[in-house]
């Protein structure tokens, strides 16, 4: 699993995706609209924004194959000089993305293997000069999605997940995550 959430985090650090730079606000989503993913880590906030800094802060990507599929949606906060920030990404993967619609929840832990699945990541970069990586083991947590558009290619939806930093066992809850309007790359 650990090579897993590598697997998404150098995704998300290298996929390309849409981004609304609208800047419109709406109460419901704390002033947000446009694509955004916000969340909870440990209690603090995380909020992934489209900024123009050269680096692609939300990232999206489809993968069909003939047996399976993997879709795997990614948020960076960064920090104002872009050295430092926080990551979030998961992963869901199934037998078709026929399956991925409106109103669909997948829970952890996964009872059969043959439905839908998915798996959570954080990581930090850059505060106080450490570097983690953090995996999960699908124990915890799931994925809801609230809307998706297969023609113009946006997903939303809801997600929380448990993720243990491999080094030190330390927990971190993922809570209260919301992604809006992500627009993703079929590959």
């Amino acid at each position: 699993m650990k090579r897993f959430i590598v697997f998404i985090c150098s995704i998300m650090l290298t996929a390309c995706s849409g981004e609304d730079d609208s800047g419109l606000t709406d109460d419901d989503n704390d002033g947000l609209t446009g694509s955004f993913i916000t969340a909870r880590i440990n209690g603090n906030d995380f909020e992934a924004i489209p900024v123009d800094r050269g680096v692609s802060t939300i990232s999206a990507q489809l993968v069909q194959g003939e047996a399976f599929f993997t879709f795997t949606l990614a948020g960076i906060e960064l920090s104002e000089d872009i050295t430092q920030g926080e990551a979030i990404a998961f992963s869901m993967a199934g037998l078709s993305f026929d399956l991925v619609t409106e109103g669909v929840q997948i829970n952890n832990p996964i009872t059969d293997p043959l439905s839908l699945q998915f798996a959570g990541g954080y990581s930090s970069n850059g505060i106080e000069g450490e570097n983690f990586d953090f995996d999960t083991e699908g124990g915890t947590g799931f994925l809801r999605i609230t809307a998706i558009d297969k023609q113009e290619r946006i997903i939303s939806g809801e997600f929380e997940f448990d993720v243990e930093n491999s080094d030190t066992s330390e927990l971190i809850q993922v809570t209260d995550g919301v992604f809006n309007n992500i627009e993703y790359t079929i590959r």
